[in-house]
């Protein structure tokens, strides 16, 4: 056999540096195999990153476009809902100004047509008489002497009552021409109340048409509100009196309450200062006040406010601009509202028949926030009671949580009081 010879060591050597190589080379391989894996799952994740946040922008640009598209949507209907109210309100006193006026010509029609009648009558018995004298032949009278000095009396007696049954006839012509005056203004003042009536039953259903605009607004501004009105719901369970409510209302709300985006929609711009309102506010509806402030009531107690007389379904409007505080059922007062006016001042309102407000809702001088009462309906037991239906509005103004005189604060044209 051969002999087996042993490969040279540096055979051996370059052999083992080949497999080295060949080894530190797969291994070099592998882990930029593993790297490269690792960039792409990266890269793919802040893409995917990229996509969300470029997603929430667009989001939150849609969402403050929206924002910014209510603010400048809700701005108008309050401003166009401020024009209908001064519309409505001017048709309401004016037609309120028709009534009175058609109850006086009434009235005057009825005294006019009772003198016409007493007149009348008076001067038939005369003409009466006279055309009984008249008929008596003349012959009759002058066959004897005492029939020939009666027929000189009468004569006399036609000479001196002629001038006066003229003058009769006169007033009696003037008398009718009076009654019928006063008719064609009756007459003339039914049909411009007709007129005024419809066009007031458009600007209604025109108002009622923007009010439910502003109430699809205010729902998609709600949630904003929730915690607001649960607050607003705990202060009125908890609340015994009006002034603990107002004090309550006043204090520090808790964090979280009416913050967001909507928070401010419908504040005014530019806003005048409550305190130099004085002398200057519009009643919230046309009407007299009946009720002073201080006045004693049935049950004793002294007024804190005042109490007015309005038409029936008047629409009432926010005396100055300011901020929904309270809206809704409190104790004895019924529906009551309350607007915060800033500087420590709120009025409140009570008796109306529905209030189209909500809380935290910025109002401006002039807007409505309410509907009075409707006129029950006519029967023939209740006809009188409806013609003269006349709901009162409780009116009180406060300072700091006290009550103060509203009188004052009323423009002087507005402040009719009866009695």
């Amino acid at each position: 056999m051969p002999s087996t010879r042993l490969l040279p060591k540096r055979i051996v050597m370059a052999v083992g540096l080949m497999a080295g190589l060949m080894v530190g080379l797969i291994g070099a391989s592998s882990l930029t195999l593993a790297q490269t894996k690792t960039e792409s799952l990266s890269q793919q994740r802040l893409e995917k990153l990229g996509q969300e946040i470029q997603q929430r922008e667009t989001t939150a640009d849609n969402l403050a476009a929206q924002v910014a598209q209510t603010r400048k949507d809700y701005t108008v209907l309050q401003r166009r809902s401020v024009r209908l109210a001064s519309k409505i309100k001017a048709l309401e006193t004016d037609i309120e100004a028709t009534q009175v006026r058609l109850v006086d010509l009434r009235a005057e029609e009825e005294v006019a047509a009772r003198e016409l009648r007493l007149q009348s009558a008076g001067m038939a018995e005369a003409l009466a008489a006279m055309q009984r004298l008249s008929q008596t032949p003349a012959a009759t009278l002058m066959a004897k002497p005492e029939n020939i000095e009666t027929m000189a009396r009468t004569a006399l007696l036609f000479d001196a009552i002629l001038p006066a049954l003229d003058a009769q006839a006169k007033e009696l012509r003037y008398k009718i021409e009076q009654v019928e005056r006063v008719q064609s203004a009756i007459r003339t003042d039914q049909s411009a109340l007709l007129s005024r009536q419809a066009t007031l039953d458009e600007q209604r259903q025109e108002m009622a048409a923007v009010m439910a605009q502003k109430k699809s607004q205010q729902r998609r501004m709600s949630r904003a509100l929730d915690t607001e009105r649960k607050r607003i719901a705990k202060l009125t369970r908890e609340a015994k009196t009006l002034e603990e409510l107002i004090a309550r209302l006043a204090a520090p709300k808790e964090s979280g309450a009416v913050k967001g985006e909507y928070a401010d929609v419908g504040k005014p711009v530019e806003s005048l200062p409550f305190e130099i309102a004085k002398g200057r506010l519009s009643l919230p509806a046309p009407g007299v006040v009946i009720s002073r402030f201080n006045h004693r009531q049935p049950d004793g107690q002294r007024s804190r406010g005042i109490r007015m007389e309005t038409t029936a379904q008047a629409q009432i409007v926010s005396m100055w601009d300011g901020n929904i505080a309270f809206a809704g059922p409190f104790r004895d007062y019924g529906q009551l509202l309350i607007i915060s006016h800033g500087g420590g001042y709120h009025t409140l309102l009570a008796g109306m028949a529905r209030i189209d407000v909500d809380i935290a809702q910025w109002v401006l001088v002039g807007e409505p926030v309410g509907l009075m009462q409707a006129a029950p309906l006519k029967t023939t037991e209740n006809e009188e009671k409806t013609g003269n239906f006349k709901p009162s509005l409780y009116i009180e103004l406060r300072r700091d949580g006290r009550s103060i005189d509203p009188l004052p604060w009323i423009a002087a044209s507005q402040r009719k009081v009866k009695g």
